[in-house]
């Protein structure tokens, strides 16, 4: 059964009974909705739209973190809205902003980037007293200094009639940063679903969860003995000057500290900076070594090796350091690069017809990723990666590479971050975290890739031992407070509503 509404295209939306309760709330109250990815977010906010405009009229004004995602919006609304065609835009940084500025005037849906909706606000282009709904795509990002809260504070003062609809699959863990992103885009209330929501059920794929988990080699045991060693050594250090270090976070936060008591004028402050730094470095030698590849790894060395800097030298003048390295450089002279490699190859060669995404953090880790597999008889692999760095890839690349992934070009796409949001990648059968994320955003994200239009299968490889047995731990614990945070911020909306009446 389909929505009728006449501003609604016709047979364009399925009506969804989860759909219809959260509209219900969004139509009287600023909302955060949080659904997992796939359940209709963008047919939410385009039925929002059609009720403002019905009764407020005005233009509506869609935010979306990045120019691929706008686009997107931009071409859901043509979809199943009926408005004339020219009347639904996309406003990136690329469009001359004399010519936003007439566009601002005619168009009935704007959908845009943040950055170029605040700079229009600052210069005067713009005003957004005509605009009847403000939809903020990947409301998550909503903190700090990203533009959203800036635009959000003023559509709220400049609009006649104002009305904030912020869309998510995972605004974050802590009841603090779910609080701050509703705080952000002046949310009154929250509507959460999950994937085990009986009303959402019957319009979920099934998605097969697997971790897949490996042991170490001798040589690379011996490579993280090495540089636990070096690791502890300067982390002993670091207890005598009362820092103890748990975490990656920890150093950073002791770096903090160490630099602010220097400008302070406290000499020991120097010595305090200098290991954190040289203890940072090694802790990262680490992370490549247990989650990544002996590729990753190596490259990073010879980085250090280069840097130039006092503390990279004080630590590849290590003896540990020193022995990590020269049997790193017998590991990668063999061609050999995790155990991790031969699970994925595996897969790969197990389902020659699926489409697979691989989900890798590190850039250098994925140029050896798919070095590998361009190897495997049937597989045709592709990268995906950021614009940033030498090496980084285009909007217009990126956009060309998953046309040529979705039509079957490519059957394996190895990416970055870029791949996990921001840019939309249609469903594949599979997805691979080639390193669990400690993140629950990151897992939450990458996991909607599979079982969109389709049943899916994700798998996880683990080293054994490792962090990334923490990091997955982490991400499992992260996704269970995120739901018990989030039924806790709306209830206290919901209490605030009902004294305020």
């Amino acid at each position: 059964m389909f929505i009728t509404h006449p501003l609604i295209r016709e047979n364009s939306i399925e009506e969804r009974l989860y759909q219809s309760a959260i509209l219900n709330t969004a139509v009287g109250k600023n909302t955060l909705c949080v659904l997992p990815t796939g359940t209709g977010k963008t047919a939410l906010a385009v039925l929002l739209s059609a009720q403002r405009l019905e009764k407020f009229g005005g233009k509506i004004l869609v935010l979306a973190p990045t120019r691929p995602l706008a686009e997107q919006h931009s071409k859901a609304f043509q979809g199943m809205l009926n408005i004339e065609k020219g009347k639904i835009v996309v406003l990136t940084g690329v469009v001359n902003p004399l010519e936003r500025e007439i566009v601002y005037k005619e168009a009935k849906i704007i959908a845009a980037t943040p950055q170029t909706i605040a700079n229009d606000l600052r210069g005067g282009r713009l005003s957004l007293a005509d605009f009847s709904l403000l939809v903020v795509d990947e409301c998550h990002r909503g903190v700090k200094k990203y533009a959203y809260p800036t635009i959000v504070s003023a559509y709220l003062k400049q609009s006649k009639n104002p009305r904030v609809l912020g869309l998510t699959a995972s605004p974050g863990s802590t009841k603090e940063k779910i609080e701050e992103v509703c705080k952000n885009i002046g949310a009154e209330a929250v509507e959460l679903r999950t994937e085990e929501d009986m009303d959402v059920q019957p319009y979920m794929q099934e998605t097969k969860f697997e971790v897949l988990r490996a042991e170490l080699p001798e040589k690379m045991l011996k490579i993280q003995s090495s540089l636990k060693s070096a690791l502890r050594e300067r982390m002993d250090k670091l207890k005598q000057f009362k820092i103890s270090v748990y975490s990656k976070t920890d150093l950073l936060l002791a770096q903090k500290r160490a630099a602010s008591g220097l400008r302070a004028g406290n000499p020991a402050n120097f010595r305090i900076l200098s290991l954190c730094a040289e203890t940072l470095k090694i802790w990262h030698a680490v992370e490549l070594l247990e989650t990544q590849s002996i590729s990753a790894l190596c490259l990073y060395l010879e980085k250090l090796r280069t840097q130039g800097n006092k503390a990279a030298e004080r630590a590849m003048q290590d003896l540990k350091v020193q022995n990590a390295v020269r049997t790193a450089e017998e590991l990668r002279a063999d061609g050999f690069e995790s155990p991790k490699f031969i699970l994925l190859e595996k897969l790969v060669k197990e389902n020659p017809k699926a489409s697979i995404i691989v989900f890798s953090h590190f850039r250098d880790n994925i140029a050896a990723i798919y070095s590998a597999l361009g190897k495997v008889e049937g597989c045709r692999p592709a990268v995906l990666v950021g614009q940033a760095g030498p090496e980084g890839q285009s909007q217009k690349e990126q956009i060309d590479t998953i046309k040529d992934f979705t039509a079957g070009v490519y059957n394996v796409l190895v990416t970055s971050p870029v791949g996990e949001e921001g840019l939309h990648i249609p469903a594949a059968d599979i997805a691979v975290f080639y390193e669990p994320v400690s993140s629950e955003i990151r897992t939450i994200q990458r996991r909607g890739r599979v079982g969109r239009i389709k049943a899916g299968r994700v798998f996880v490889l683990v080293n054994k031992g490792t962090r990334d047995e923490a990091n997955l731990y982490t991400a499992k614990r992260r996704e269970r407070n995120m739901k018990e945070a989030l039924e806790e911020v709306g209830r206290g909306l919901e209490q605030k509503s009902l004294e305020g009446f």
